[in-house]
C-alpha cells in the first residue's frame, strides 16, 4: 500500500472534501477521532437500488434518453394468480392439445421464479408493480421473427381478446408487412428468450410497466444495470402476456400502452406496439422512439438464472 500522499494524487480537493464528508457525516469531531484512532471506517459494498418502492425502475443517472413521470391515468391492477385459468387460456390461444407441461408444473415453476425475485434485494420492489406469471410455446422451426409473429402470435392474442371481450375488436395495422422486417436490438438480450424457445416451452415472470414513463431509447439504455436474468421485452413475451391475461392488460383506456423495446420493424428508427382502448386493442409501429410518454411502459421478462 503506497503513503497517504502517493494515495491522494490523482484526487482533487473536491473530491477529497467529498470522501472526508462521506466518511464524517459532516461531523469534523469525527474526523479528528479518526485520526486518534478512536474510531474506524468500514467499506460496505453499497446495493444499488434498482426499484422503488411502487416498482418502477430507478433511471440511471448515466441515462441520457428522455425519461419522464409514469402517468397515474394509466395503470394495472396486479390479478390473483390462478394458474388452472391462465394455463386453459394459454393452450386454448395457442391451439395447443397435449402440450409438454401441466398448470402443476407452470404454477410450481412461476413460484420458484418469485421466489427468486423476492430473496434478491435489488429486484424485489418490482413485485410491488404488476407481475404476470406466464407461458411461452415452443418454436418450431423458427427462421424469421416478423413472420413468427404474423402466423403464431398475433392470432393468438385476437383470439384471447376477443374472447374475454366479444363486442370490442382487434386491429393489426402491421398485417402483412412484418416478415423480414422485424430484428432484435442488439444489447436487449431478447436473443436468450429466442434460445430457449428453440428448446422447449418457457415459463417466465413478466413486468408489463416497470420502465413506465421511459421512452424506447431509454428502456434500451436502463437494461444494461438491470441483472442479466431480466431482458427486455419484445414480441413474443408481450403477445403471450396479452393473450393470457387480455382482462388485465386491455381493461380499457387507462391501461398502459405496450412499447416493445426490444424490436426493431423495417429500420433503426421504427418499433412496434400495443395499446388498448375502451373498445379494441391495436397492433402497430411506433416511431420516435426518443419520446418519453408518462403512459407507454417497456416491459421486463424474468427468466431465472443469467
Amino acid at each position: 500500500m503506497g503513503s497517504s500522499l502517493e494515495i491522494m494524487q490523482g484526487f482533487t480537493v473536491g473530491q477529497i472534501a467529498a470522501i472526508l464528508n462521506k466518511v464524517s457525516s459532516g461531523d469534523l469531531e469525527k474526523l479528528e477521532a479518526l485520526l486518534r484512532d478512536e474510531l474506524e471506517v468500514e467499506l460496505v459494498k453499497r446495493i444499488l437500488k434498482l426499484v422503488d418502492k411502487n416498482g418502477r425502475c430507478i433511471p440511471v443517472k448515466s441515462l441520457t434518453a428522455a425519461v419522464c413521470d409514469a402517468s397515474k391515468d394509466f395503470h394495472l391492477v396486479q390479478p390473483k394468480l390462478k394458474y388452472t385459468e391462465r394455463f386453459d387460456r394459454f393452450q386454448e390461444v395457442f391451439s395447443l392439445v397435449n402440450p409438454t407441461m401441466s398448470s402443476a408444473i407452470f404454477e410450481a415453476r412461476s413460484e420458484g421464479l418469485i421466489s427468486l425475485i423476492r430473496t434478491n434485494k435489488g429486484l424485489a420492489n418490482l413485485l410491488n408493480g404488476v407481475y404476470l406469471p406466464i407461458i411461452l410455446p415452443k418454436l418450431e422451426n423458427f427462421t424469421d421473427y416478423g413472420e413468427t409473429l404474423e402466423e403464431v402470435f398475433l392470432p393468438a392474442i385476437e383470439l384471447g381478446y376477443k374472447k374475454e371481450f366479444p363486442n370490442r375488436s382487434f386491429y393489426n395495422y402491421r398485417a402483412g408487412d412484418l416478415a423480414g422486417k422485424v430484428t432484435i436490438v442488439s444489447g436487449t438480450r431478447h436473443e436468450k428468450l429466442i434460445e430457449r424457445m428453440a428448446q422447449a416451452f418457457v415459463v417466465a415472470i413478466y413486468f408489463p410497466n416497470p420502465l413506465q414513463g421511459f421512452s424506447v431509447f431509454a428502456s434500451r439504455g436502463q437494461i444494461a444495470v438491470l441483472p442479466e436474468s431480466l431482458i427486455l421485452s419484445g414480441g413474443f413475451d408481450a403477445l403471450s402476456a396479452m393473450a393470457m391475461y387480455p382482462d388485465v392488460l386491455a381493461r380499457d383506456w387507462h391501461t398502459p400502452g405496450y412499447d416493445l423495446s426490444a424490436l426493431s420493424w423495417q429500420s433503426p428508427v421504427d418499433s412496434l406496439y400495443l395499446d388498448a382502448d375502451d373498445d379494441r386493442l391495436g397492433f402497430g409501429g411506433r416511431g420516435d422512439l426518443g419520446y418519453a410518454s408518462g403512459r407507454c411502459s417497456s416491459g421486463l421478462l424474468f427468466l431465472g438464472s443469467a
